[in-house]
């Protein structure tokens, strides 16, 4: 009789432990997935706003694109930022892509949204943080915002999102 309950009390004791060892390690594999998204996030961002302040002006723009025109005066360098919400990732949502005059390579993957809005420079009499919209020709700031999520391996619902924007000025 006291080997059966010593049984019983080890496995639930076993169970228990399993239970936890199992709930640590898909909450770690969580906290990675947050870095590494939060990472790749920041440098994103940091690109963009980059490229964005270093612009001689916005050559054109589209809700999924934006161009660029690049230093040196006159010349022809453009740098380009397309969302594709229907590339293939294996997260099943799109990418953001930079593109310059001698290279391409994907800035994120993941995306679920994504937007750039373009606006002029503030009036001295407007409310803080009013813009007027802007046309290409007349814009001083660049918006944008993206959403990105990814699942853990062997799930099927989006585990880690993480939402970005920015805005900045051209410092043309």
């Amino acid at each position: 009789m006291e080997l059966l309950v010593g049984t019983a009390i080890s496995g639930l004791v076993l169970a228990s432990a399993a239970t936890f060892f199992l709930f640590s390690v898909r909450s770690f594999a969580a906290m990675a997935n947050y870095t590494d998204l939060n990472s790749k996030d920041r440098l994103a961002s940091d690109t963009i706003t980059r490229d964005i302040r270093n612009a001689l002006s916005v050559a054109s723009v589209t809700t999924n694109q934006i161009v660029l025109q690049a230093p040196p005066v006159g010349g022809n360098n453009t740098v380009t930022y397309t969302y594709d919400p229907n590339a293939a990732t294996t997260s099943g949502a799109g990418m953001l892509t930079r593109t310059d005059s001698s290279s391409s390579r994907i800035l994120l993957a993941g995306v679920t949204s994504f937007s750039f809005s373009l606006f002029q420079r503030p009036g001295t009499n407007t409310s803080y943080n009013t813009f007027s919209p802007a046309t290409p020709s007349n814009t001083k700031l660049v918006a944008f915002q993206w959403a990105c999520s990814r699942k853990l391996p062997g799930t099927t619902r989006a585990e880690t999102e993480s939402v970005q924007m920015g805005l900045v000025f051209l410092r043309n």
